[in-house]
């Protein structure tokens, strides 16, 4: 193995906790390697951009982060850059045209990086691609965590539910489920370092199982986790997918004390017939069931959501079917998108564009009255004394700490 000692590293990441994690067990091989951290690009000897491909903005940013490198690896020629993720696996054949990248490292190959380096130092002029689309095994690597409090679990990687707007399933590749004896090892080591909440993580998570025919499910793995949870006070989950939720798991994740109330039930339209063109597996009518389930359960708890506006074909009227349906559910909160056209979705090849204009237009429509609902929502904690999980100083502020409360609101 390479000896990094000496070596400082930077890693710039892009896009969802999928990510945040995986730029956690890329810092744990560096670490074990030699190398410290910092937070300086222009400091670090190995610099990696842990990219997504989900929104075109984040494409936007790396592409311009990463030209901007340029000029700082002129000066320093034998800094190594690593560019990994799912633009990596998505786009490795432009990113193979960029001179100044080291590395192209594909989402399935994280655990072979000790390898490319060491093959990198035996020949500093040749660039490395190493990008593979069977589907992912990860050694026990351990995890160099972020958060001494809160830390991200896999229970899966990829997709197998191709929507049509959505890239994930060609850079994340198909469902893999993990064994329930795995993640509860991993759980226990948590519980035993005294974290206080570990976040399930998988692209559709409450699938777990389906794809192996487990003999468990979701709900099991959440009950088999509580039972060993001393020191851990909260389970959080992301991100679900709305029909996959059976009424064992909504009475699992209601009636127990350990499991966060808030859940993330991605809607992307309020209207049949875009969630069709979509390739979404449910109706407005099913999601409403779903929502309906979990309120009379708890009617306290926090539920948000994804919406997409301007989806090819998307007529006003449509539209307005999802402000409809945003005022008759009143999310907590909605991470609202205008629709970013893809290459490779098969939502990319669609017929009738809506202008980007127009996009916007509905988008900032739907932020308006999403505000006035989440404003309305807040205001009846006001006199309320809850229980949070101090996360550290704010970013704006470090004389004022901010954390979250068990169903996900930020309090500073």
């Amino acid at each position: 193995m390479t000896d990094l000692r000496d070596y400082k590293y930077f890693i710039k990441t892009y896009g969802c906790q999928a990510n945040e994690y995986d730029s956690e067990v890329i810092a744990s091989i560096l670490e074990k390697m030699g190398a410290i951290a910092t937070d300086n690009e222009k400091d670090a000897d190995i610099v990696i951009f842990n990219t997504c491909a989900v929104r075109k903005n984040a494409e936007n940013k790396f592409y311009g982060r990463l030209g901007a490198l340029k000029k700082i690896k002129e000066e320093k020629k034998d800094m190594i850059v690593i560019v990994a993720g799912c633009l990596a696996q998505k786009d490795y054949l432009k990113i193979s045209s960029i001179d100044h990248v080291n590395i192209i490292l594909g989402t399935h190959r994280i655990s072979a990086l000790p390898q490319l380096l060491s093959q990198l130092k035996n020949n500093k002029n040749t660039q490395i691609l190493d990008v593979d689309f069977t589907g992912r095994v990860d050694p026990d690597i351990p995890v160099r965590r972020l958060s001494k409090y809160s830390a991200y679990v896999p229970i899966m990687y990829g997709c197998n539910y191709y929507c049509t707007f959505c890239i994930v399933p060609f850079t994340r590749g198909f469902m893999q489920s993990r064994e329930i004896s795995e993640i509860l090892k991993e759980v226990k080591n948590l519980d035993d370092q005294q974290y206080k909440e570990i976040i399930y993580l998988g692209q559709t998570v409450n699938a777990y199982g389906i794809d192996k025919n487990f003999q468990y499910d979701f709900a099991d793995l959440l009950s088999a986790t509580v039972e060993l949870m001393k020191n851990i006070k909260w389970i959080r989950f992301t991100s679900p997918y709305p029909t996959n939720f059976t009424d064992k798991q909504i009475d699992v994740i209601s009636k127990s004390p350990k499991i966060a109330k808030h859940i993330h039930l991605p809607l992307q339209s309020g209207n049949n017939e875009v969630l069709r063109r979509m390739a979404r597996r449910y109706t407005v009518e099913q999601f409403l069931e779903i929502v309906q389930k979990f309120r009379a359960q708890n009617e306290y708890i926090g539920l948000s959501t994804d919406i997409i506006v301007g989806f090819p074909g998307e007529s006003e009227e449509q539209f307005n079917d999802t402000l409809k349906v945003i005022q008759q559910i009143k999310f907590d909160q909605a991470f609202m998108f205008a629709y970013s056209e893809r290459e490779g979705t098969k939502a990319a090849n669609y017929p009738d564009r809506i202008p980007y204009r127009e996009r916007l237009k509905r988008l900032y429509k739907l932020i308006e009255l999403q505000n006035s609902i989440t404003e309305e929502k807040n205001k009846q904690y006001v006199g309320k004394i809850v229980e949070i999980l101090v996360e550290g100083p704010t970013h704006k502020n470090p004389n004022k700490w901010e954390g979250r409360t068990e169903t996900n609101k930020i309090v500073v």
